[in-house]
């Protein structure tokens, strides 16, 4: 089902997975809107270098844990007060825009890290 961005509020975005989207780190529907097509991404480039998507999905698990739990320390001791560019989800709260900004980090991570382990030659 896709959605337009303008009508995505904080009820979809925040509602819980069931749990075979929780073994890829969805957790919540917010989730799938950076880190599915990352995740698709990186399992077409199994059909370029097998080798290369293994690091890539190691990079990408590593990493992903890395943001959760950085994101669940701050979400402990910081307050949600700036509200950055919410690229168009105007239906959506501070959290929930922070969550987008997390997730696609997590992107940009990955692919930095897949770039340089791949010409480290691992």
């Amino acid at each position: 089902m896709i959605r337009d961005i303008r009508n995505i509020d904080n009820k979809w975005f925040f509602t819980e997975l069931p749990f075979p989207f929780k073994i890829f780190s969805f957790f919540i529907k917010g989730d799938l809107l950076v880190l599915f097509p990352l995740l698709l991404c990186i399992l077409v480039l199994g059909f370029i270098n097998l080798r290369f998507m293994f690091v890539m999905i190691g990079v990408y698990i590593a990493i992903r844990s890395l943001g959760e739990m950085i994101y669940w320390f701050s979400h402990q001791f910081y307050e949600r007060k700036y509200r950055p560019a919410d690229f168009g989800f105007k239906k959506l709260d501070n959290h929930a825009v922070y969550i987008l900004y997390q997730t696609l980090s997590i992107c940009g991570l990955v692919f930095g890290s897949g770039i340089i382990l791949f010409f480290l030659g691992f």
